[in-house]
């Protein structure tokens, strides 16, 4: 039966403790319980003969504890304890000490009651701060400390934990803050004696240094939670002082709400989360051990089988993955035991349980964010500067996905700037300052960014996600859940297009594309018309990538949207528009029908307006390289290089110099894609042989043609075959005696003396 022990104010009158207890009377670990109506039972003896009372401590002398529980006291050196480590310090022994009946029978009657191992002691008056003090069961504890992966500096924090009997552990809530408290208490006191001091009260540490007599037992050790309440410098001293003299040990356990480092020393560490992959080792064989232990299926569960299973699982590249977006210690725990659960479950439970996503996107995206909707007295969302400056770096960050940090941290500025403006109305300062530390803000283990352990050698260092799908979950709770932010978002993207480095204004297309998922014509209005219709080949390349995402959406009204768009573009008399809509082409808009697309480009490619670009060919070269498209670009090649036009064997020959380096396959690393279909259809070695001889001949690309042409002679030396076929097909691209192929052929035999196939060229070339 847990029981209460009620404390009177320091200083304060205390009741009449009446006379004191006779030799013969039981002392409070033996009275009789209180009567039904909570009184206690009457002492009708007298007055207590001289000297009874230190006969009484003489006799009856307990360790100092709780009044109620049976009494302990602390073994000695050479035996061993029951559970978990040994005690440290032999010195360590529990004071004895007596209670009157009278105080005890007070406090038992002003006390709450809670089952198990709960205390509770009302410090200062009797309307103070209530303290429960749980001891925890000694078995598990014991496993905690069997299992507990060491954190950075533990060696240092067991160490301030031995000397100054107090240490404070500062982390994230999730980063095993408690289970390391618990192994430093353990390795110290034992794990049959440890405890957690709880309070729903914000003066815990304050009432624990008030009272610590009666809350630190010697030998002991207290696991405090304070939530996000720092305890200060000298609050720590005065603790430590107290742990000291009681021989207690305390560890402390706070939130980290703050970005500075300026933790009270010696007393406080930084607890960073451990390495997942080992704690999910430890924890899997833990379980598996157990299971074996009480699995009748002997021959299904012996340790080797078992070995092989985790060894498995760990292997298994889902499960690096839903480490990385595991938010707690206690969730890998979790998941290990959800693991050992499918050893004898069907045949597809461990491929269900790793293919389940665990946890929804928006509902992370949403509490990462940390997105302050307090609203001022104007109805307009207010924050701190820091606030919103920490906030614009965690949204730069996710949909920074894969960028330098650098540009991240470029792009978060930005960002910062444009929501000041939007949150004060005025000028946002040029060069916002405030504390900033990435690993801080998104930490591994928020769910958010992956482990950095596979990453370190990174070179920029990049930003990483969990899952790349919370990018466009990230977009959807901005748009959809704070209207305020729209307006700086777009001007945020607008002026991302503008970014020095191109890698940058790209991203900022892909999150355009998925804005445009949400809000097709406002962000058609706000942003992509402008980039469709700009002087700048960048922005109009920004354009198309836009609408392809969009369109990657798999939504038929998107789609037919999107499709719709591209076609007024190509419509329009504009020459802007038209490039954009060539450009569109070479993109998802333009795959999804490869026939209809090669006949809107050739329209597109027989007016005047597209001859200074080159957009023509590379969409047709992606339509060439996308399923079942070598066919039909090929046919549309021989089309367009025959024409009377002059525009069309213009792009065509484009097309050439943009396919050219291309290899056949993996198969075939020496062999170019043109020339593996010419070798295979005599048909497409016409239309080839038509795009060489107009490609070497054009003023504006015979440079670049004759360069590719030597490449792909050198190549042929690593492939007979090739080497056959372009031995032939050479000669007939130029005249008998041609003096510009007979001048290239000798220069390049003078540079690559080695290549027998130019030597053949030149001898044939000759004559001779």
């Amino acid at each position: 039966m847990s029981t209460t022990d009620d404390v009177p104010t320091p200083g304060a009158p205390g009741p009449d403790p009446g006379p004191e207890p006779r030799s013969d009377a039981p002392l409070p670990g033996h009275e009789e319980p209180p009567a039904p109506d909570a009184t206690a039972p009457e002492d009708s003896g007298g007055p207590a003969a001289p000297g009874a009372d230190d006969d009484a401590r003489q006799d009856y002398a307990r360790d100092d504890e709780e009044p109620g529980e049976q009494g302990e006291s602390t073994p000695a050196d050479d035996e061993p304890r029951p559970f978990g480590p040994q005690a440290r310090d032999a010195e360590d022994r529990y004071r004895a000490e007596t209670v009157s009946s009278a105080t005890f029978h007070e406090a038992f009657n002003n006390a709450m009651s809670f089952g198990g191992n709960a205390y509770t002691l009302n410090v200062g008056t009797a309307k103070g701060a209530e303290l429960q003090r749980i001891r925890l069961d000694a078995t598990e504890t014991a496993r905690q400390h069997q299992l507990h992966h060491p954190v950075p500096q533990q060696e240092r924090m067991a160490e301030t934990l031995r000397d100054h009997h107090v240490v404070t552990l500062v982390g994230a809530a999730g980063s095993g803050r408690e289970s390391t408290g618990i192994f430093l208490l353990a390795d110290r006191c034992g794990s049959d004696r440890v405890s957690v001091l709880h309070s729903a009260d914000a003066d815990l540490l304050q009432a624990l240094v008030a009272q610590a007599r009666r809350c630190l037992k010697p030998g002991q050790g207290v696991l405090v939670g304070l939530g996000s309440r720092r305890p200060a410098p000298s609050t720590l001293r005065a603790l430590s002082l107290l742990a000291r003299e009681h021989r207690s040990y305390v560890v402390l356990v706070v939130d980290d709400t703050r970005t500075d480092d300026d933790l009270p020393a010696p007393y406080a560490f930084r607890h960073q989360r451990p390495e997942p992959r080992p704690v999910l080792d430890a924890h899997l064989r833990s379980e598996l051990e157990t299971h074996r232990a009480r699995c009748t299926d002997r021959d299904r569960c012996d340790r080797a089988r078992l070995r092989r299973f985790a060894d498995g699982v760990l292997d298994d590249t889902r499960v690096g993955g839903k480490l990385d977006a595991a938010r707690s210690v206690g969730w890998i725990a979790s998941f290990a035991r959800n693991i050992a659960a499918c050893l004898h479950g069907p045949e597809d439970a461990l491929d269900v349980l790793l293919d389940t996503p665990h946890e929804d996107l928006r509902s992370l995206a949403r509490r990462f964010l940390k997105l302050s909707e307090t609203q001022d007295p104007e109805g307009e969302p207010s924050a701190t500067e820091a606030e919103t400056h920490h906030q614009a770096v965690r949204i730069s960050y996710v949909l920074g996905h894969d960028l330098p940090l650098s540009d991240v941290l470029r792009m978060g500025t930005r960002l910062s700037a444009e929501m000041l403006r939007a949150e004060y109305r005025e000028s946002a300062p040029a060069r916002p300052v405030f504390e900033l530390d990435l690993d801080r803000l998104v930490a591994p283990g928020m769910g958010i960014a992956a482990e950095p352990g596979a990453h370190l050698s990174d070179n920029p260092r990049r930003a990483r996600l969990t899952d790349p799908e919370l990018m466009p979950a990230v977009v959807e709770v901005i748009w959809h859940g704070f209207g305020w932010l729209r307006d700086p978002l777009v001007a945020w993207l607008r002026a991302l297009a503008d970014d020095r480095l191109e890698r940058v204004g790209a991203r900022a297309a892909v999150i355009v594309g998925h804005l445009l998922r949400h809000d097709f014509d406002g962000v058609y209005r706000d942003v992509v018309k402008d980039w469709a219709r700009s002087p700048s080949v960048r922005d109009r390349r920004y354009a198309a990538m836009a609408l392809a995402v969009a369109m990657a959406a798999d939504d038929p009204r998107l789609t037919a949207q999107v499709a719709r768009q591209v076609r007024d573009w190509a419509g329009s008399p504009r020459p802007q528009l038209q490039d954009s809509a060539a450009r569109a082409y070479g993109t998802q808009v333009g795959t999804q029908d490869v026939p209809g697309t090669l006949r809107a480009l050739q329209d597109l490619a027989g007016r005047p307006a597209l001859d200074p670009y080159a957009s023509v060919a590379y969409s047709t070269a992606t339509l060439f390289l996308a399923e079942g498209g070598a066919e039909p670009v090929g046919d549309a090649l021989g089309r367009w290089i025959r024409s009377a036009d002059g525009h069309l064997p213009r792009h065509a020959v484009r097309t050439l110099l943009v396919l050219g380096p291309l290899a056949a396959g993996p198969e075939l690393p020496s062999r170019p894609t043109l020339a593996h279909q010419a070798m295979e259809a005599p048909g497409r070695e016409e239309t080839l042989l038509l795009l060489w001889q107009r490609a070497l001949i054009d003023p504006a690309h015979s440079g670049q043609a004759w360069h590719l042409l030597r490449d792909w002679v050198v190549s042929a030396d690593e492939d007979e075959k090739l080497a056959l076929f372009l031995e032939k097909f050479a000669l007939r691209i130029w005249p008998p005696g041609d003096r510009r192929a007979r001048f290239h052929l000798r220069r390049w035999v003078r540079l690559l003396p080695d290549a027998p196939l130019l030597a053949r060229l030149l001898r044939g070339l000759d004559g001779t």
